[in-house]
Order: structure tokens, then sequence, then C-alpha cells
């Protein structure tokens, strides 16, 4: 199917970069990791909420990377629709996995506050 290399490639990068951010291998920084407030606040804060986005990307990247694969084999569909899917799934997961770690750092630091 035309365009699925771009897929599986995406859902392997997505998988690459959240890894290490599960991992809680990559310290605060400018460049690479959920950069928020609450997260430049806290070393803790930061750790716990790039884990958190890190994991989300992680299964996101998989959920991609099987979609891709196997959606063309399973369902015959225009490529026009299997674009729609998998860009559908790319943003609606990081928009989720964005905001939810934002909230979960946000929460952390206050209680860290309190």
């Amino acid at each position: 199917m035309p365009g699925q290399t771009t897929f599986v490639a995406l859902g392997v990068l997505t998988i690459v970069v959240g890894y290490p951010l599960l991992r809680r291998w990559v310290p605060r920084n400018r460049w690479y990791g959920l950069r928020v407030a609450a997260t430049f606040a806290d070393p803790f804060v930061w750790y716990e909420a790039n884990a958190a986005v890190g994991r989300d990307f992680v299964l996101l990247g998989a959920a991609l990377l099987a979609v891709a694969l196997l959606l063309p084999r399973v369902v015959a569909l225009p490529v026009a629709w299997y674009t729609g899917v998998c860009v559908t799934l790319c943003v609606a997961g990081s928009l989720l996995s964005l905001t939810r770690a934002s909230r979960v750092a946000t929460k952390l630091l206050s209680d860290r506050r309190n």
C-alpha cells in the first residue's frame, strides 16, 4: 500500500523517541522531552512526567506500527482512508499523550509543593 512505509517508520520512530523517556534516561534539557513549566520546576516531576509521555509514545508507536502493517491485510481500504486512519491515530494519540502528561506534571508539582 502506498504510504505504508512512512507510517511503519513513524511508528518505529515514535517508539524510539519514547523509550528513553520511559526509562528516565533523559535529563532536563531544552530540546527533548515534555518541556512545560512544571517539569522544569522540579527534577522529580521532569522524570515522572516524561516517563508517562514516554510510555504513551511507546504504546502509540506500537499501535501505529500494528495498524500500518495489519490494516491493509484485514480490510481493503482506499489509500486515502488508510492514510486518514493512520494520521488520525498519530495526531489524536500525540495530543492525548501530551495533554495527559502535562496534567500529570502539574499534579505532581502541586503534590510536591503541598
